[in-house]
């Protein structure tokens, strides 16, 4: 069995790195990172067409708050692509801001967990793999 994949989706270079590194600390390795959401959309295309379920995400650890397009826009795009497989990612917000009315919106939005605080620590790093990536995951 393929080791699952996390998409990291993140405009700002430092907090990937820092994203990366803390879930590498907990042996999570199997990553795909982008900067841009037409990046990791195209990605997503791209892994459906070409029927490839093993490089699909199982988590996906989303900034809020990009230039071009926000992590708004990513969710938008994504609730119309096919979902042939079996995997349904987790989704996670990444932000640094406490704005109330993100939470709110965040409810019309299923397919958001919840909100992460940036950088993520350790401690969550811990959790999610944990959570997502232990035997009795499923």
């Amino acid at each position: 069995m393929a080791e699952p994949v996390i998409y990291i989706i993140d405009d700002d270079k430092a907090n990937n790195y820092l994203t990366r590194i803390m879930l590498e600390d907990t042996g999570l390795a199997n990553f795909k990172q982008f900067r841009l959401v037409d990046e990791a959309i195209d990605e997503l295309k791209k892994v459906v067409e070409e029927n490839r379920e093993e490089d699909y995400p199982t988590l996906i650890l989303l900034d809020l708050n990009m230039p071009l397009k926000t992590g708004w826009d990513f969710l938008d795009e994504f609730r119309t692509l096919p979902q042939p497989f079996a995997i349904k990612p987790k989704i996670y917000f990444l932000t640094s801001s406490d704005y109330r009315g993100d939470r709110e919106k965040a409810s019309a939005y299923p397919e958001i967990l919840d909100f992460l605080d940036k950088p993520i620590t350790d401690e969550v790093a811990n959790w999610l793999k944990e959570k997502y990536f232990s035997p009795s995951f499923e």
